[in-house]
């Protein structure tokens, strides 16, 4: 008699043998969530994989060790899959994680399964496929529902319900999600595959997941607040599409079908994402220029290849100098302040790598027409508009930006200011009725005087219209535009686009109105051509007047809980989409801005990964607004510093910024931990600090390991890999721990315990060998720096730890290459900053061969923040004529902790041992640009390692 486990096996079989035979022909994959199987038998499987000691996994059992694994995927949390697959699990041991890959590989073969997809799979190789195969697990059903729910119009109005579509259109729209849900949303395909089942009106007759399956998760979903109305509400909403529609195509092969690869420059030709500059008055006749980018979002819709790079490349906007963070573009409308006027001939925005498809893009769409001259209107908010056809009415004042000088003479014409370079500026006031000469001297300059027939945006307002052609609607709205005449007309053409033209008659000097349908996302034009009546023609022939209607058509965008939308209050961050640990390292740059007179409570939630709350508390006293990163930085930082803040942040994995404005409304920021396939895990176990080593990359190599104590920072200590899994306590008080895994790699700074008793315990001594002059040695502890710099900090006081620690590394190193003799003399100057004694004798340490210090000390308010100056000096004075050279000591001395990511520190660093008189310099420069280092890098843990 068969076993049950024999049984169990052969029932899957079966199943899973008949679902594939129903689903034959098909593009439909299978997922072994779809095993029909009841809770009963689910723990029976469960009470059957338990393995007996001395015992391993049976390739006999393989489909119920899929399942399980499976189910598991379905309860995951976000968190660990390993450490929740182990408890239930008893038996199991780390190094049969490969086998789990292997036989969902033979599920795959054997019946058509899913194959995980995106970048999280490449990542995660062994726990995509459970979790993948778990369809839609539990933690992310709430998020998806309310995304297809803020989606469901343009899923409606969609022109094909394709998965990989559909999946696309998910993953663009998803940038105030979480950071496990963007990461699933990856899979696009797959994603695609659950919403079309979900919004099936009818899952009894679906064939995309079976009906159980389906049953289940809707019927989990409906568990949750509010997503069975979301998804209620945007089933009704899409219901009419899905009526009749096909399935997809049908090969032979039970397997997905591959898609046909996408081209490599896509129809662009449809994005209405010009940007536009404006102008606003910011008092005493003086204007700031401004550019205005619409959300890239419709073009990350393209391919996945143009989402992920939009994702992870930094821009730079034409007339700005500072790169904007990852993601920028995608999370909304965007407006960059310029310092200098953009350059005609190259694309309003710069990506810091390249791409094919975008420079296509932007070399096409995202350029500022060519001058002398641009026209600007002013409008009553205070904001000037550009004018792209250059045409002016009277009546209305003007800002006119040129790269020539207008005379004065001109009527109506007076300089103002421009806080921005290259061009001048001008203020235009028009007249109610123009001369003739005015008329010609405007021409000369470019400037046309407008005809008299109106056309405007009439019912919904046109947003963003300039009052000469250019509107934005949106896909539920349908134009209306009136037009009115000033002079008989006998007729107006109206042409949508290419479609034919329509011709209606007008006598009456009535405003004549216009309904346009509805239109498609993207770019159209309305042109009109108003032909003038037979007695006017006879007085003065002139040629029709004909003008046309820019109108840029996008998708409505979701209102998303938390963002602020009254324009009283505003939150900017840098990074854009910031984790938790470079929140909580106070390295996130938060600004508030609102009116004068109100004030902002800033809250912190610190949640665990079921949810929980486990920390709410309030950042200070409330804080007037505006808010200036600085002020934030020095108050959270007080914050930080709370040890009982220190424990709870060891067991959160998700953080809610609350700011919270009385009238001005409420912003809520969400951070989150980035799941690493390779991390450390800190935990308090005891009222000890403990690490664990998590591996979930599915390598089968064994990965390098380091720690660091706090005392002796580049002396490597022994950790093994088993201990590395188990839980390690932290000695105090503290240190580094390293894990690099092929091409993953994190690392943590962990603080626990004094040093010795009483408040001298607070600190921390880190001693140094007598360091060798080898280029080997030194940029190896540089790269270590590097790592130690972007380590993730965790327990008591580790804020300022790691600041002592990384502040007595950087001494260590500038002294082997600036010399003790220096080092001992900028101590004393660190000590008293403004001393002139100080400074004269940094200056002689220099160069004793120049006067190159000298110079320096008395020219340093030249030097502005630029290298030129500083390069051009010591060539100048043959202390070093090459440019790299110098231009690298700069970067050392005043970022010591950037170069580690340099691609030639090595070449460089050998130059630099054996010229040290330049590191000197740029190291003597710096500290006279900042006077008060001492004071500032107290105040600010940033401040010593910025320009």
């Amino acid at each position: 008699m068969d076993s049950p486990l024999t049984q169990m096996q052969q029932r899957l079989e079966e199943h899973f043998h008949a679902l594939a035979q129903v689903r034959d022909g098909s593009s439909l994959p299978i997922f072994a969530l779809e095993h029909d199987l009841s809770e009963a038998d689910l723990e029976r499987i469960r009470s059957m994989v338990r393995l007996r000691p001395n015992t391993r996994p049976s390739s006999r059992q393989w489909l119920l060790w899929v399942v399980h694994a499976t189910e598991v995927g379905y309860s995951y949390v976000g968190d660990e899959y390993w450490t929740s697959f182990e408890k239930q699990t008893p038996g199991w041991e780390h190094h049969y994680r490969p086998r789990i890959r292997a036989w969902f590989h033979k599920f795959r073969n054997a019946y058509g399964g899913v194959i995980p997809s995106g970048p999280w799979a490449k990542h995660f190789s062994i726990i995509a496929w459970p979790i993948t195969h778990a369809i839609l697990p539990r933690y992310l059903q709430r998020q998806f529902a309310k995304l297809l729910y803020d989606l469901r119009f343009r899923l409606a109005s969609g022109s094909a319900l394709e998965a990989h579509a559909i999946g696309r259109l998910l993953a663009v729209h998803a940038s105030h999600t979480s950071k496990r849900f963007r990461l699933f949303l990856e899979q696009e395909e797959l994603t695609g595959q659950i919403a079309l089942a979900l919004l099936d009106r009818e899952p009894d007759k679906s064939e995309l997941i079976h009906s159980s399956t389906l049953k289940r998760i809707v019927a989990d979903l409906e568990r949750v607040r509010n997503t069975r109305e979301w998804l209620k509400e945007t089933q009704r909403v899409v219901s009419d599409r899905f009526k009749g529609i096909g399935r997809g195509s049908c090969p032979a092969a039970r397997r997905p079908a591959e898609r046909p690869p996408e081209p490599a420059l896509p129809d662009t030709s449809h994005l209405a994402i010009r940007p536009n500059l404006l102008l606003r008055h910011i008092g005493a006749g003086t204007w700031s220029v401004f550019m205005e980018i619409k959300s890239f979002r419709p073009v990350a819709a393209l391919n996945a290849e143009i989402h992920s790079f939009l994702n992870n490349t930094r821009c730079r906007l034409n007339g700005a100098h500072d790169f904007k963070p990852t993601g920028w573009l995608l999370s909304g409308d965007r407006k960059g302040a310029l310092r200098s006027w953009p350059d005609p001939e190259s694309p309003l925005i710069h990506f810091e790598r390249p791409d094919p498809v975008m420079n296509h893009l932007i070399e096409s769409e995202c350029r500022l027409h060519s001058g002398p001259i641009w026209l600007f209107r002013r409008g009553t908010d205070g904001i000037a508009r550009h004018i792209a056809g250059r045409i002016v009415r009277p009546s209305f004042e003007y800002i006119v930006v040129t790269t020539m000088h207008i005379p004065n003479t001109l009527e109506g014409v007076a300089p103002c200011n421009l806080d921005c370079t290259d061009v001048n500026a001008y203020q235009l006031t028009m007249p109610s009725v123009v001369s003739t000469e005015m008329m010609i001297r405007l021409d000369s300059l470019g400037l046309q005087v407008a005809r008299t027939i109106r056309v405007w945006p009439a019912g919904l307002p046109g947003r963003g219209w300039d009052g000469e052609g250019s509107s934005e609607w949106l896909t539920t709205e349908s134009p209306c535009f009136g037009i009115a005449q000033d002079h008989p007309v006998e007729s107006l053409a109206f042409r949508l686009n290419d479609e034919p033209e329509r011709i209606i008659r007008t006598g009456s000097k009535q405003p004549l109105f216009v309904r346009l349908p509805r239109l498609l996302a993207g770019k159209h034009t309305l042109t009109v051509k108003a032909h003038r009546s037979a007695e006017l023609e006879n007085a003065a022939p002139t040629p029709p007047a004909e003008g046309f209607v820019r109108l840029a058509v996008r998708d409505p965008e979701p209102w998303v809980p938390g963002v602020a939308s009254h324009p009283g209050l505003i939150v900017r961050t840098d990074p854009d989409q910031a984790d938790l640990d470079t929140f909580w390292r106070n390295n996130l740059g938060l600004s508030v801005n609102g009116p004068e007179g109100f004030t902002a409570s800033i809250h912190v939630t610190l949640q665990s990964a079921d949810g929980k709350e486990i920390l709410s508390e309030r950042v200070d006293d409330p804080m007037a607004l505006p808010i200036t990163q600085e002020e934030w930085h020095g108050r959270f930082e007080r914050f930080l510093n709370g040890k009982n803040r220190a424990w709870r942040y060891l067991e959160a994995t998700a953080c809610t910024l609350a700011i919270h404005a009385d009238t001005l409304g409420t912003c809520t920021l969400r951070f989150e931990h980035e799941p690493l396939p390779v991390r450390w895990v800190v935990h308090s176990d005891k009222k000890k600090i403990v690490v664990r080593l998590v591996d979930e990359s599915g390598q089968d190599d064994a990965p390098e390991i380091s720690s660091y104590s706090m005392e002796h920072p580049f002396e490597s200590e022994s950790l093994t890999l088993d201990a590395s899994r188990s839980s390690c306590v932290v000695k105090p008080p503290g240190g580094f721990f390293i894990v690099t895994h092929g091409r993953y790699r994190d690392a943590v700074f962990v603080s626990t315990g004094l040093t010795k008793p009483g408040l001298e315990g607070l600190g921390v001594e880190s001693n140094f060998p007598q360091l060798p002059r080898s280029v080997h040695t030194l940029s190896n502890y540089i790269r270590l720096l590097g790592l130690w710099r972007d380590a993730r900090l965790f327990g008591f006081l580790a804020t300022v730890r790691h600041r002592r620690v990384m502040d007595s590394a950087v001494d260590a190193l500038r002294a082997v290459l600036c010399g003790e003799n220096w080092a001992r003399k900028e101590k004393r100057f660190n000590e008293q900053p403004k001393s002139q004694t100080s400074i004269e004798s940094l200056a002689a340490s220099v160069d004793k061969r120049t006067d190159i210090g000298t110079i320096l000390v008395r020219s340093r308010s030249e030097a502005g923040h630029t290298s030129d100056w500083f390069v051009d000096i010591a060539a100048r004075k043959n202390v070093c004529p090459d440019r790299e050279l110098s231009e690298f000591a700069l970067r050392f001395a005043k970022e010591p902790l950037e170069i580690a990511d340099h691609q030639d520190l090595e070449s460089l660093l050998a130059k630099l041992i054996d010229n040290p008189a330049i590191l000197r310099a740029a190291r003597l420069l710096t500290l006279l640009l900042s006077p008060a280092l001492g004071d500032a890098r107290d105040a600010n843990p940033a401040s010593r390692y910025s320009a």
